[in-house]
Parts: C-alpha cells; sequence; structure tokens
C-alpha cells in the first residue's frame, strides 16, 4: 500500500496552464507575477483572475498533500524530509509573501461579486479577520514555525521508551495506555510518562520556541494577543473567546457533576476505591470483551466495507473506490508516522486516509472517524471554489464524529458477539462524556498561557496544567504522581502543532451525539441531513451549517445537561444488565 496511491485523471485546467508544475519556484514566481499585476478591470477578467487563484490553489495545495503523505510513509525518509523543506522554502514563502497583496486585491475589487458564485460574504467576511492579521513579517514567522512544528514532529514520531524490558516506539505505549489489562496499561502509563519526564527539558525547549514565536507573531500585527491571531488563522468568524468560556462552563457545571456520579459505578466495575490516572477511560462493564473484527486487519477492512455501505450506499461506494485505488492505508508498517488523519486532494478531488490499526477498540472508531472526515473531502471536492470548500474544524469534525455514531447501529459488524456490540456504543458514549472536562481542560490551559503579557516559565505552565486539572477532574486520585500530572499538557500534538484546535472536536461532538439522538428517531432523515450539512462546505456560517444537518450549535448548560443525560441512560442499560 503505502505511497502506490492511484488518482483519476483530474479535470483540465480552464485557466490554469496545463505544463504549470507547482513544484517549480519558477513557475510559481511566474503565476504570482500575473495573480499581482493583471488586476480585473472588467467582469471577463475578474472571472478570470479568481478562477486562476481557485485551479493554482487547488494544484499547489495537492503538491504540499503529496510531500506531506511521503514523509509520513516514513518519516525516516530524508528525501521527502528535503523536498518538503524545499517547498516550504521555495514555494510556501512566496505565497505567503504575497498572500495580503493577493487579499487586498479580492477584497478591493469593485467586480469582486462577478469572481465567482454568490457566497453570503463567506469568503470576504473570512477574508477581512485574516487580513487584520497578514503581514509580511509574520509570513516569515509563520514559516519559522512550521520549521519548529516539523522539530516536534521529528523528535515524537521517532521517540522510543522502555516497556515491559524493550525498547519500544512511544506511539506504541500509547496504543496500550487503555488496554483491557490492568497490568498492562499500568506499565504503558509508567513508561510513557516516565518518557516524557526524562524529556520534559525537550518538551519545554520545543514549545517555548514556539510560545516565543506565536507572541511575536501578534506583536507585529498588533494582536491583542496570540489568541486572536490563532482564531483568524481557524477562521474563527461565527463565535470566539466568550463562548470558549461559556461551552467549558457548561461542562462544568453539566457534565463533570454526571462523570464524578457515575465514577461510583465506574469503581465498582474496575474494582478499585479510586479512579487512577491509567483508569480514567477504563470501564471493564462496558468494554467489549473481543477486539474490533477479532483484531484482523482483513476482517476491519471488510466490516468497515458492510457498515458504511449500509449506513449509505454511497459511503459504500465511496469506501470501495478509495480501497481499490489503494487510497486507505490503515496497515501499521516499520517506519510510518503514528496517528491517524485524512487529506484531500484538492485538485483530483479524492480523499485519503491514513491511519495505524493495531487491533484495539479506540483504532476501529478512528477509522470510521477518519472515514467520515473522507466523505465530507470527496462531498466538497465538487464545489468549485477552493476558499468555501473547508468549513471551520468544528463542523469537519461533526462529519467525522457523526458517522462514528451513525455506524453504530451496525457495530455488529465489527463484534459478531451481540453483547459486545450492545456495549460497543455505551463505551464509545462513555468515551465521550470523558472527553468533554479534558477538552476543556485543554482550551482553558491555551487561555490562559497565550493571554499572559509576559512568557510563562516551564514551572509556571506546568502549575497552570495542574490547576486546571483538579478543576475539571476532580475525580481522579493522581496520589504519588503529581510530578506526571503537571506535565499533562504535553500528551497531546495539538498544543504543539495546531494552537486552539481542540475545542473544535467538543463543540463537533456536541453536534455529533444531537445527530445521533435523531437518527433514533428516524435514521434515514438523519442521514440525508447530515449529507445536506456536508454538502455544503463552507457556503454557510456553522450555525447555517449545524442547522443544515438538523441539529443546534449551542454552547449551552442546557444542551450539555441534555446530551450528558442521554448518554447516561445509554450506559445504565449495560450497568443494569
Amino acid at each position: 500500500m503505502s505511497n502506490h496511491y492511484n488518482l483519476p485523471l483530474r479535470k483540465k485546467r480552464l485557466y490554469l496552464s496545463e505544463e504549470f508544475n507547482p513544484l517549480d519556484k519558477n513557475d510559481v514566481k511566474q503565476l504570482i507575477a500575473s495573480l499581482s499585476s493583471e488586476i480585473p478591470t472588467d467582469f471577463k477578467s475578474a472571472a478570470y483572475w479568481y478562477g486562476l487563484f481557485h485551479e493554482a490553489s487547488c494544484a499547489i495545495s495537492e503538491a504540499h498533500t503529496k510531500l506531506e503523505l511521503k514523509l509520513s510513509f516514513d518519516f525516516h525518509d530524508k528525501e521527502a524530509e528535503k523536498e518538503l523543506n524545499v517547498f516550504e522554502e521555495h514555494i510556501l514563502s512566496q505565497l505567503l509573501s504575497v498572500r495580503s497583496e493577493l487579499m487586498d486585491i479580492y477584497s478591493n475589487s469593485p467586480w469582486r461579486n462577478a469572481m465567482h458564485v454568490y457566497d453570503n460574504d463567506r469568503v470576504i467576511k473570512d477574508l477581512s479577520v485574516r487580513r487584520s492579521y497578514t503581514n509580511n513579517e509574520i509570513s516569515s514567522l509563520q514559516i519559522e514555525e512550521n520549521q519548529l512544528i516539523r522539530e516536534y514532529k521529528k523528535f515524537a514520531h521517532g521517540a522510543k521508551t522502555l516497556f515491559e524490558g524493550r525498547s519500544t516506539l512511544v506511539s506504541a505505549v500509547i496504543g496500550k495506555l487503555n488496554d483491557n489489562d490492568l497490568y498492562i496499561r499500568k506499565s504503558a502509563f509508567l513508561s510513557y510518562w516516565n518518557f516524557v519526564k526524562t524529556n520534559e527539558e525537550k518538551y519545554q525547549e520545543i514549545f517555548e520556541s514556539l510560545l516565543i514565536n506565536r507572541k511575536k507573531q501578534a506583536e507585529c500585527v498588533k494582536a491583542h494577543d496570540y489568541i486572536d491571531v490563532a482564531f483568524a488563522e481557524l477562521g474563527r468568524i461565527d463565535y470566539g473567546k466568550n463562548e470558549c468560556a461559556e461551552f467549558r462552563n457548561s461542562i462544568l457545571h453539566e457534565v463533570i457533576p454526571l462523570v464524578k456520579s457515575l465514577s461510583v459505578l465506574q469503581k465498582e466495575s474496575l474494582k478499585s476505591d479510586c479512579i487512577s490516572p491509567w483508569d480514567i477511560s477504563i470501564w471493564p462493564q462496558l468494554m467489549p470483551e473481543k477486539s474490533p473484527a477479532n483484531g484482523n486487519l482483513n476482517s476491519l477492512m471488510a466490516a468497515m466495507q458492510n457498515i458504511t455501505s449500509k449506513i449509505h450506499p454511497a459511503f459504500g461506494k465511496l469506501f470501495h473506490e478509495m480501497q481499490k485505488n489503494n487510497l486507505i492505508d490503515v496497515f501499521p508498517r516499520q517506519g510510518k508516522a503514528p496517528g491517524a488523519f485524512c487529506v484531500t486532494f484538492q485538485e483530483s478531488g479524492y480523499p485519503y486516509v491514513f491511519a495505524n490499526f493495531g487491533g484495539s477498540f479506540r483504532d476501529a472508531m478512528t477509522f470510521i472517524h477518519e472515514f467520515g472526515h473522507a466523505i465530507h473531502g470527496y462531498a466538497v471536492s465538487n464545489i468549485g471554489n477552493v476558499l468555501l470548500r473547508h468549513p471551520g474544524f468544528e463542523y469537519c469534525e461533526v462529519a467525522s464524529m457523526g458517522l462514528e455514531l451513525l455506524a453504530s447501529p451496525f457495530y455488529s459488524d465489527l463484534w459478531v458477539n451481540k453483547k459486545d456490540s450492545q456495549k460497543a456504543l455505551s463505551y464509545q458514549l462513555f468515551q465521550m462524556l470523558n472527553f468533554w472536562p479534558f477538552m476543556a481542560m485543554m482550551d482553558e490551559w491555551q487561555h490562559r498561557v497565550y493571554s499572559l503579557k509576559e512568557i510563562p516559565s516551564a514551572e509556571q505552565r506546568n502549575k497552570i496544567w495542574s490547576e486546571v486539572s483538579k478543576k475539571y477532574r476532580p475525580h481522579v486520585n493522581w496520589d504519588g504522581y503529581e510530578d506526571f500530572e503537571e506535565l499533562g499538557w504535553m500528551s497531546r500534538p495539538h498544543i504543539f502543532t495546531s494552537p486552539f484546535y481542540y475545542i473544535d472536536y467538543g463543540i463537533a461532538q456536541s453536534g455529533a451525539l444531537q445527530l445521533w439522538k435523531k437518527s433514533k428517531e428516524n435514521y434515514s432523515i438523519a442521514v440525508q441531513n447530515y449529507i445536506s450539512g456536508l454538502s455544503l462546505g463552507a457556503q454557510k456560517s456553522l450555525q447555517g451549517l449545524f442547522e443544515a444537518t438538523g441539529i443546534k450549535f449551542d454552547f449551552s448548560r442546557k444542551i450539555m445537561k441534555e446530551l450528558s443525560h442521554d448518554i447516561e441512560k445509554e450506559i445504565m442499560k449495560i450497568c443494569e444488565q
């Protein structure tokens, strides 16, 4: 499998030369010169200018995606790493340096409405926010930031630690943190956190470099703080800091009391008098006895084909087509990057799912999750405006988490034993309930760290995490492991690679759970609404996308209380058996 994927022939370019090479710095230089100098002067030239921008963006994005994939196939591949560095140095740097100028040409053009189909002013609203935080100085800093992120990834992907007497990839040890066997998961916990503790200085050093860089980014565009810059980069034009605080508050008052209440039953199931940090996500009574697809990768692929076809025949057709063209890569192998993601080739219009299946419950859910992104990427590739394809991550994650729950009536394809398939849904919902407090921790920690006027020291960063940990996970007993607890912020790559991209999961989860509720009332209508919402791309606000999916974009305590208790009811069905 690896890098031997097949893509269909791309559509004929209408504006961009067929000979244009997105990896050739001279071709890109000439393209930029055309976009910068051939400013629209009438209706026809306006359509041409934007058409050229759209096709070039798709071509360059696809080339970048292929380079990043190549390095993910083998993170030891020096040639792939070099090619990616050359791309950033010669291609990306050119694009970033002209970004402000192109934004201004578009925003200030009286011919703007002739450039593309009317979009409810989504593009201009998004660009006007981004433009406030865009100049040549910040572009240089963002290239430097990308290099720091790559340094982090290189360190994290190749990291090894001692586990059960053998040097093991940290990513493999992380996969054991939720193992059904107490001995294995506690061993994995100690192995992982001893590694983090031993390498704390390295984590702190990389993060501090990123923190300094991001503070400079905020200063050079005269932003109040880096949070404003990050929100603009994420395209957050439908909500802000206050709504984030409201959401965390809803979790604090509605979710955490329920988590604490259920922890009494969880402890009984664990046969323990406390919830230890290696037991947070473990509830034996809810956990399927067998591995999904019995841990067999070929059986998993067959099960996924069945599940996707049952949700909707079009989804099954896409899965089959992607599998046939080697656009699904879930086989673990030496040198392959850890983790999972889905990318879409913007010019070819096809998605690619990358994951590592080790046979665990979470691996199977992750596969369904990433295929949800694949459906979304495939749907929006039909939108002939690249700036209207990608909505906020808050809705992208509805596509993935929503599919996880739409798949739940067919979990029996993954767990043949009926009891196991019933447990799988309850366990999945328990994991989702537990996720909200952790998401709130991640979000509050970042807001606190980035809002400080001075760069917080390593000690301060750890202290802030300890405070949010106690606030949002009061039921967990860290006695004797406080030195691990304070390093908890280092456990998620998002802190380093994607600042403030974590609350998106929590917001999307509320949407996915609403979709699941609707599916229990009328499954076919829920699936139709799911398709309708996904097909819109970024042509509507987040509120509009949620509404098109038959759900609400809501941060309130009321809806969090309702969803939490829906989860509780499903969990209690298993507990009362």
